[in-house]
């Protein structure tokens, strides 16, 4: 089972760039503080194609559901045990600064952004890493204090020659939506994380994020694009079953 959970790491390190330090204030990984024994079971339903009686082709859904928890923690480090469909291993995971962060911080002009029927007056900030190269990369964010999370929307794109070669995009599309999770209703944002590639290849992931839920993921729908057109024995849809544990 692949859960798809997307790790950014944030330390404690320090940033020279103050630009850069300025955009990262409020980013957290999604695990760091959470307590040994912390934990969160994920049911995950998936497309597999097979043939039914008839001889046609037909896309069966098929559950699995596995376990991420706390094994450990060690200052900025911390063990993650996962378990379940006959898997059990254990990764360590460093909350250390992610690469991107480490370029040079450049102010953009202001811009509004709505999400729903509120409009966030967002600072821009742009952070450029080897933007004299052939790679380079570029990593925007647009922030608003009064937005929940880290940030309104954050793009980042690589390039080859001058050329988009990936891109990646974060968009904050929903400020409070209940998912229900157990017996509890939990409050949510709700972000639309788009990932696409110079071959034509698109990855949408629609995401109801908490906080106070180990990883931080409630809920995700995935769904795969090839030049514009919906791949339908690839989408997945992630829900939480249970949690337990607090920082």
């Amino acid at each position: 089972m692949k859960i798809g959970i997307a790790f950014l790491f944030l330390g404690a390190l320090a940033q020279d760039d103050p630009l850069v330090a300025s955009a990262l204030r409020g980013y957290h990984h999604p695990w760091a503080g959470f307590r040994e024994g912390s934990a969160v079971t994920y049911r995950e339903t998936s497309r597999r194609p097979e043939v039914d009686g008839n001889g046609n082709l037909v896309l069966k859904e098929v559950v699995s559901q596995m376990v991420w928890s706390v094994a450990s923690t060690d200052g900025d480090k911390a063990t993650l045990r996962i378990q379940g469909e006959g898997q059990d291993s254990e990764v360590l995971h460093h909350f250390a600064l992610p690469n991107w962060t480490q370029g040079k911080g450049e102010r953009r002009a202001e811009e509004d952004l709505v999400v729903g029927a509120t409009r966030y007056p967002c600072k821009v900030t742009a952070i450029v890493i080897d933007a004299d190269k052939d790679a380079s990369e570029v990593t925007t964010i647009w922030q608003n204090p009064l937005a929940p999370g880290w940030a309104v929307k954050v793009r980042n794109e690589t390039f080859m020659r001058g050329k988009i070669n990936t891109s990646e995009e974060t968009l904050l599309i929903g400020v409070r939506e209940e998912v229900k999770v157990g017996d509890r209703d939990v409050p949510c944002r709700v972000v639309q994380v788009t990932t696409e590639v110079d071959s034509g290849g698109r990855v949408v992931k629609k995401e109801w994020r908490a906080d106070e839920v180990p990883g931080g993921v409630v809920r995700r729908e995935t769904r795969h694009y090839q030049r514009g057109r919906e791949i339908e024995a690839a989408f997945t849809q992630m829900e939480v079953v249970r949690f337990s544990g607090r920082k």
